[in-house]
């Protein structure tokens, strides 16, 4: 089945003018349906390793027509605690949090089981281990000790990464093993003679390669920290994320035509210590359509990030909605987050304190969204098979997710009645009649790329991103691109001689396809197709599918083509082939990349009463065998047009 989620966060202006939103469609499709005992739970694979004092919110999936849930247990029964059971009746979710001791001499393991109300013999558990040691890998330190936390690294043919490992809680010092994987084709590791570091050595490539390096400790073979390193043969740096387009992260779900990267996210604070805390995320959807990071609650349990609150000490959440009612709602909280080389954040210029970037954790406990951010819809998007990833990185061209051309709509300085995108709520969570509130911008979920310039990484990548994906000719499995920051910054992100199309006061371009004029026209990595209101008459037209009714099926392949143009400057033409939806989906379940997935937005002819009709959305598909500039609103490209543009 798809999960067509329509139309997203992606633009703001049209939620504060129109309430309609466009695409962001985190699509992914899953294996046949399987019949169901009358009784069942799973849980998912969670963080299985725990430091003392972290917690990890334990979620089922409970199949049971009686509705009745579950009980949670665990044991050894004097080794942490269980709190917060709940039971979503409606998403068939159970979920409770196990916080480990504050304290613990040893290392051990905690089982923590869920047993169905309605039939006790059913039951489905997972085993925790807590560990007194930490391990994390770095890539320098200062000579007063303090760390710079390794993310997933992009490296070329024959490339070197020196990486420092740190132990936490080893007083016998004695320290970590090395480990490279694959064993064979992936490099080589020389190791220090005190096993304090490595050195890593790529092999000389035609194609990408991923190798991961990992540090054991030895005092708990349990603890462990792997930095993930892709060898490209066009050469990687510390500006170059690795993009994968395999599928996602959920096991037995596929996620057509979705770019996944890794982010390293850290207590804010951590880029001024000995021992960083830190987390790695892989499987973020990059979507170009929308700003700032979201990332499930679920996947960074060992971190104990500050809350975004008011003066009163209500606790700021942030909603990110779509027309079919499902958000992603969660609190404004505060991180250091890494992608490949460069970390976003804010220094305090008064204190010279870190303030962390602003994003968006989405909790996995149940929570009350207001109506206005639901429009009373039916679901919150808090677990991977619900997003169909691990959390979106938003880098869309504005700095934050309340801002267009200029314009920050939620901090009260252009309208006094804000959108629905921020919400005060006191500690016991949010009403469904609760109203939105003004928020200061430097509390607003924010675009990690123009704050990547602090200390201590100083970088000029600030001014806007490129995205790289090969060509592709047929339904595959997995592609890799690149994700680079900055434009005109450094030797390897030159604008050289692509198309600038410049954008209008709202944030788009214009396309012309089939006689009309789309205004609302752009550029969209988080879109799983090409969206777009066919403009044929029949018998020509492109008929919706019967089975995924979001997506065109064509009885052939169609090939058509339509005209960009800025709204200053910028003309260009784009041909592309759109075919059976239904086929490529269900013909070849295993495939992630599908070069040629497109489908209705809007109906033809009905782009002068506004909305969907006036939009053309090039989702990924448009990215495949291109190279596709994104600057930055509020940023300066050497030699090009004013900020916000794309070019490619």
């Amino acid at each position: 089945m798809i999960c067509d989620r329509g139309n997203g966060v992606r633009k703001l202006l049209v939620l504060i003018t129109v309430a309609t939103l466009l695409p962001l469609v985190a699509c992914f499709k899953a294996g046949p349906a399987l019949l169901q005992p009358t009784v069942s739970i799973s849980i998912p694979n969670v963080n299985l390793v725990l430091s003392a004092g972290q917690n990890q919110v334990i979620a089922a999936q409970v199949y049971d027509q009686s509705g009745q849930g579950v009980t949670w247990s665990f044991s050894p029964l004097n080794i942490g605690a269980l709190s917060n059971p709940t039971f979503d009746s409606k998403t068939q979710t159970a979920s409770v949090t196990y916080t480990a001791p504050a304290t613990l001499t040893n290392p051990a393991n905690v089982i923590v089981t869920a047993a169905s109300i309605t039939n006790p013999n059913i039951t489905s558990s997972v085993t925790l281990h807590i560990t007194t040691v930490s391990v994390l890998v770095v890539s320098s330190y200062t000579l007063s000790g303090v760390y710079t936390p390794f993310a997933a690294q992009t490296v070329g043919p024959a490339g070197n990464l020196f990486i420092i490992a740190g132990v936490n809680n080893d007083p016998a010092f004695l320290g970590v093993t090395w480990s490279l994987s694959p064993a064979t084709g992936a490099g080589s590791l020389s190791i220090s003679p005190d096993n304090s570091f490595a050195t890593y050595t790529a092999p000389t490539v035609s194609a990408p390669i991923t190798a991961r390096v990992t540090a054991t400790s030895v005092a708990d073979q349990a603890a462990a920290a792997t930095v993930q390193i892709t060898v490209l043969p066009s050469g990687g740096g510390a500006n170059v994320a690795a993009l994968n387009v395999n599928g996602g992260p959920v096991p037995g779900q596929v996620h057509p035509n979705g770019a996944f990267t890794s982010v390293t996210i850290c207590n804010v604070g951590s880029r001024n210590t000995q021992t960083p805390v830190c987390q790695t995320v892989d499987g973020v959807l990059v979507d170009t359509g929308s700003y700032g990071l979201r990332i499930l609650q679920s996947q960074i349990p060992t971190l104990k990030l500050s809350a975004a609150t008011d003066p009163l000490g209500n606790v700021l959440e942030n909603c990110a909605s779509w027309p079919d009612g499902t958000v992603l709602w969660g609190p404004v909280e505060t991180a250091d987050v890494y992608i490949a080389g460069e970390l976003a954040g804010r220094i305090d210029p008064t204190t010279a304190t870190d303030t962390g970037l602003p994003i968006q954790v989405i909790p996995s406990t149940p929570s009350t969204v207001p109506d206005g951010c639901s429009n009373t819809g039916v679901s919150n998007s808090n677990t991977p098979q619900l997003l169909g990833a691990n959390g979106i990185l938003g880098i869309g061209p504005e700095p934050t997710d309340c801002t267009v051309s200029g314009i920050n709509y939620c901090d009260g300085s252009h309208q006094s009645t804000p959108p629905n995108l921020y919400y005060a709520c006191p500690s016991k969570g949010c009403a469904t009649t609760d109203s939105p509130v003004v928020v200061p911008a430097l509390l607003q979920v924010s675009n990690p790329v123009p704050y990547f310039s602090s200390p201590p990484v100083f970088s000029p990548d600030v001014n806007g991103v490129i995205i790289q994906l090969p060509s592709v000719s047929d339904a595959q499995t997995s592609a890799i691109g690149t994700l680079t920051f900055g434009i005109g910054t450094q030797a390897n992100n030159s604008l050289g001689s692509a198309t600038v199309l410049t954008l209008d006061a709202s944030g788009n371009f214009a396309t012309m396809f089939n006689g009309q004029t789309l205004t609302r026209s752009f550029i969209d990595s988080g879109a799983s197709a090409i969206f777009f209101p066919d403009g044929s008459l029949p018998p020509n037209s492109l008929p919706a599918c019967t089975t995924n009714k979001e997506f065109y099926c064509p009885t052939s392949p169609a090939m058509l083509s339509a005209t960009n143009m800025g709204a200053t400057q910028g003309q260009s033409t784009v041909d592309f082939t759109v075919e059976d939806a239904d086929s490529l989906l269900f013909a070849f379940p295993q495939d992630a990349v599908l070069g040629t997935l497109a489908g209705p937005k809007g109906n033809h002819g009905l782009c002068s009463q506004g909305g969907t009709a006036c939009g053309f959305d090039w989702g990924l598909p448009f990215f495949y065998g291109r190279t596709v500039y994104e600057a930055i609103d509020g940023q300066t490209v050497s030699g090009a047009p004013a900020a916000p543009w794309w070019a490619y």
